[in-house]
């Protein structure tokens, strides 16, 4: 089996009883980053002892971006010895995180997938936005490309103006940059922006792009989620 485990993307206590049970029950445990999950599951160990049930820490090994069509072969050999979990960096894996070529690989091979769900950054943010969730589109991160980045956003307003509610992630080290990009082609419209959700410094920001620009930037901490509805405007 090959289980997709989501951890809290800041609060340790969003973790499920489900998720600390399958990470404490599985061989191996692919992560993004493997010491980060290290700590974390010694951490998870040290508070829920009575879920870990005195079983030992997994095998961890890494699993990102850079090695991912590298690692698929091994893991689906793995796959035939025992259990194996994915986790990402934070929050549910494959949410524009690697992963979806070794699950798209592994129902190929005849392996069950399981999700054990949780946190989501995509999710959380667009509940407490107030704007329209009966339809979304997720659209993940921009391209650090500027050229690439307006032809994208020129598609968006195109496509995207029938009151879906449009969900982005961009860095701090771009998100004035693409503050600046969307006010020259969407106007000065209104949009919501969370950073560092379910953490101690969370804060969502709701007005204008010009009134929340000024407030970001001095800003280098965290990955903004990034929301719009050109209907709602």
């Amino acid at each position: 089996m090959l289980y997709i485990v989501a951890t809290p993307i800041g609060n340790l206590q969003d973790i499920t009883i489900r998720a600390v049970k399958t990470l404490f029950s599985v061989k191996y445990i692919l992560a993004e980053e493997a010491s980060k999950t290290s700590i974390f599951l010694t951490t998870i160990q040290e508070r829920y002892p009575e879920l870990v049930g005195g079983n030992a820490k997994p095998k961890i090994l890494s699993f990102n971006e850079f090695e991912e069509e590298n690692a698929i072969p091994k893991t689906i050999t793995l796959l035939s010895e025992g259990d194996v979990a994915l986790v990402s960096a934070a929050g549910t894996p494959l949410i524009s995180d690697p992963g979806f070529k070794l699950v798209r690989e592994a129902v190929k091979r005849g392996h069950e997938v399981a999700s054990i769900p949780g946190a989501s950054s995509v999710i959380a943010a667009l509940s407490i936005s107030g704007l329209p969730t009966n339809k979304f589109v997720f659209l993940g991160f921009l391209s650090k490309s500027t050229v690439k980045r307006q032809n994208f956003l020129k598609e968006i307003k195109s496509l995207y103006s029938h009151g879906e509610t449009i969900v982005l992630f961009e860095s701090p080290h771009r998100i004035l940059e693409m503050l600046n990009d969307m006010q020259g082609i969407f106007g000065d419209i209104s949009i919501v922006i969370a950073k560092e959700l379910t953490k101690i410094y969370e804060t969502v920001l709701r007005g204008k792009i010009s009134e929340i620009t000024p407030k970001l930037v001095e800003e280098t901490r965290g990955e903004f989620v990034v929301m719009i509805n050109l209907k709602e405007q």
